[in-house]
């Protein structure tokens, strides 16, 4: 999910795949909308109080050769949030960051690793 706060910086999370938007899968049950808006609670402790949806992708992942997946991919955006940033996921997220970017660019980036 792109979460922009009132200075206009994007909130990212650094992974073992670097600096990324919040999120995840969608688990059974599930929209779209509401599984952004855990994923971003389960990783970033921020509630998110409405969003709007703005890409949806699919997306092919090859992690071998043989072992292709596909995926749907969705973002939403949103300025509307509460709490107070905490890693939840500890391990797996190594910090959580507003980080000053070009909104064309964040919003280019969507499905991709994004590097300082």
């Amino acid at each position: 999910m792109v979460i922009q706060n009132e200075k206009g910086k994007f909130l990212l999370v650094r992974d073992k795949w670097g600096w990324n938007f919040p999120g995840g899968k969608i688990e059974l049950g599930e929209t779209p909308e509401l599984a952004a808006k855990r994923e971003v609670f389960e990783e970033t402790n921020l509630v998110v109080e409405s969003c709007q949806k703005i890409a949806e992708k699919n997306v092919f992942y090859a992690n071998l050769p043989t072992d292709k997946q596909h995926w749907k991919g969705y973002f939403f955006q949103t300025n509307k949030y509460s709490g107070e940033i905490k890693i939840k996921e500890v391990g797996k997220i190594f910090d959580i960051k507003f980080k000053r970017m070009d909104y064309e660019f964040a919003i280019n980036r969507l499905f991709y690793a994004i590097e300082f």
